[in-house]
């Protein structure tokens, strides 16, 4: 029994410590930091995961106090009991996360229909639709990168403040985010998205930040997106991936083919003859807060905000409706588990899915690319929301 009590010890810490690393990453991740102080955030966790084993090995030893030979934790030296106590203790978020993931959110991530899925490169029938992955992109079995499901979410929006009395009616919004233009997946890819997006019929599209991660690729970005311009109003709000290039440029370019960018701001559109505005925010990265839209007396208000964590802001300015991308629904959701990577203060809580909720209800999609090509269980979505109201 001693034996089993001090590998649980070992697998508790081992895993607690792994926990409390991607709990770091993904709350740095969540702040306004400089991409190469995020880049060194990510090689400590790369280090700190795989080498606390080995830290715990070399601290407990393989003597016959050691927790692997059945030794107790109280025979270990004080400074190995506070740091196997306190790694172990982060394994409570990892079940409550699983817990949450099991019960509720794994639900919220698969409202709607499934919809359309496509192996682009077989759709396309181009094998440059995979760009150029690297060793790792190629190795990890079942990666997703190059696939697409374009799936529709059903929703009716009930707003609390004062509107124009019109009979009910619905709006087809489609949702894009993170494009992430690095060169894989190729531009084959996007160019078979933008032709599965033109078939929706949308009445609106809205395309929620990180366009490039390779400036080189800018003008093939906003070209290979100006065909969806011709179908319906067309606005944006730029990433934190954006940010870290000349960003206004990536502004300027968009709105040269047709774009609207709606940051800090907001326009009033005219869509089936209902009044729709749409805000924008790019915080915490660039600009200044949306505008207030409670007493706005229009049919329907829309956010559209780059990260999810955007969602407590606009609660409070009035909107009944917020799109949201940046955490890629987690880009690899484990069995059981459920997502772990989820760049956002709130953690993986709002990964990926439709979360409903009064007086503001939150969609946030997986995105289509990545800066690091792999997908597993998470599939590149297009989202059509067809809108009640």
């Amino acid at each position: 029994m001693s034996l089993l009590v001090g590998w649980l010890w070992v697998l508790a810490s081992v895993i607690g410590n792994a926990e409390f690393w991607v709990i770091v990453v993904n709350r740095s991740h969540a702040l306004a930091i400089h991409h190469r102080r995020l880049k060194l955030m990510r090689r400590v966790h790369d280090v700190a995961v795989p080498g606390w084993p080995m830290l715990l090995l070399w601290l407990t030893g393989l003597g016959p106090d050691s927790l692997l030979r059945g030794g107790s934790l109280w025979e270990q030296s004080l400074w190995t009991r506070r740091l196997v106590l306190f790694s172990s203790l982060w394994c409570t978020t990892l079940i409550m996360q699983t817990l949450w993931w099991q019960l509720r959110q794994k639900k919220q991530a698969r409202f709607g229909s499934p919809g359309q899925r496509f192996d682009v490169a077989s759709a396309t029938g181009d094998p440059a639709a995979r760009g150029t992955p690297g060793l790792l992109a190629r190795l990890w079995p079942g990666n997703e990168y190059c696939r697409l499901e374009c799936n529709i979410k059903p929703l009716r929006i009930t707003p609390v403040r004062q509107r124009p009395e019109k009979p009910a009616d619905s709006l087809r919004i489609l949702h894009l985010s993170d494009l992430h233009f690095i060169g894989t997946p190729g531009t084959a890819y996007y160019e078979f998205v933008v032709q599965i997006a033109l078939q929706q019929q949308p009445d609106l599209i809205l395309f929620s930040g990180d366009l490039i991660d390779r400036p080189a690729l800018l003008h093939v970005a906003v070209q290979t997106l100006q065909p969806l311009t011709a179908a319906a109003p067309c606005c944006f709000v730029l990433g934190n991936h954006d940010w870290r290039e000349d960003f206004e440029e990536v502004r300027r370019q968009l709105q040269a083919s047709g774009w609207r960018s709606v940051a800090g701001t907001a326009e009033i559109l005219i869509l089936k003859g209902r009044r729709v505005l749409i805000g924008g925010s790019e915080r915490p990265w660039i600009g200044t807060e949306p505008p207030l839209v409670r007493d706005s007396f229009c049919d329907l208000t829309i956010l559209l905000s780059h990260s999810p964590d955007q969602l407590t802001q606009a609660q409070k300015l009035g909107y009944d409706l917020m799109l949201a991308g940046h955490t890629h629904g987690g880009q690899v959701v484990l069995p059981v588990v459920g997502p772990v990577f989820s760049p956002s203060r709130y953690g993986v809580a709002l990964a990926s899915g439709l979360f409903l909720g009064q007086p503001t209800t939150l969609h946030v999609s997986r995105g289509l690319g990545a800066k690091d090509p792999i997908r597993w269980n998470c599939t590149p979505e297009l989202t059509v929301l067809q809108v009640d109201f």
